[in-house]
């Protein structure tokens, strides 16, 4: 059996989508993928493995422009990545004889990416949706990164922009599951965005997000930071106090408590 003979399939078990930006043309789709999603320090491999593969491009094998998208059940775009070169890598032997959800390989010329949780995250995004809200503080810590790196990605993917959507005037952040700067940015874009929300994943870029309200006039909306000790004293008193000075150069009413 060759990787040709791999037919189309648009099952509901599909994660991840290899296209080629100019044509559109789905190169590879399957249900996981190996060595893309790596710890910073790790050696990258050779090539990316495309777990179980649902559909092979007859036409191509490599391509200048790639992009790795991740899909939810019903076939939608909620993640992207801007892959640039890629070439498959089948090799004689490598789709065993009647195997109809081969494993198969792509060299990535690109960049892998360096959060190492965030497949997992996708993966329960992709499958039981809409996101809950606190989800992201029901994991460890160690996954906080990975899983702001997944809310911006999944965000901007969506057409929406980096600022304040939700109709409420008041957002609220109970800094009980609050241990990491990554952790304080998951529950600042929660409260004010709602479940899966981004609103800044750094200093400058909470600033961005709290100048785009101001310039699209949008209606102010006051903060309410419970627990505020117990963030002063997670994330250091030199990064709240810059935080807070943000929202008070922005106009945000903020109430410690």
């Amino acid at each position: 059996m060759s990787p040709e003979s791999v037919g189309i399939d648009d099952s509901q078990d599909v994660l991840y989508r290899l296209v080629d930006q100019e044509s559109g043309e789905v190169l590879i789709a399957a249900e996981d993928l190996l060595d893309y999603f790596m710890e910073e320090d790790r050696e990258p491999p050779e090539t990316v493995t495309f777990v179980r593969a649902h559909r092979v491009g007859r036409a191509r094998r490599k391509t200048e422009r790639a992009e790795l998208q991740v899909v939810d059940r019903q076939g939608g775009t909620i993640g992207a990545y801007d892959i640039g070169r890629v070439s498959a890598a089948f090799r004689h032997g490598l789709v065993p004889s009647g195997e109809d959800r081969p494993d198969l390989g792509y060299t990535f010329f690109g960049h892998t990416c360096e959060y190492p949780r965030a497949g997992e995250i996708w993966r329960q995004w992709a499958t039981r949706r809409p996101v809950e809200p606190g989800e992201w503080a029901r994991h460890p810590s160690d996954w906080h990164e990975s899983w702001l790196h997944v809310v911006q990605t999944a965000w901007f993917e969506s057409g929406r922009g980096a600022t304040r959507y939700e109709t409420g005037g008041t957002a609220v952040i109970n800094s009980t599951a609050i241990t990491t700067r990554d952790g304080f940015y998951c529950a600042l874009g929660e409260a004010v965005n709602g479940p899966g929300g981004y609103f800044g994943s750094n200093l400058d870029a909470l600033f961005d997000c709290l100048r785009t309200v101001r310039r699209d006039e949008a209606a102010p909306f006051r903060l309410v930071w419970r627990n505020f000790a117990a963030s002063r004293e997670a994330l250091g008193s030199d990064f709240t106090e810059r935080v807070l000075a943000l929202f008070q150069e922005c106009g945000v009413e903020t109430e410690l408590s």
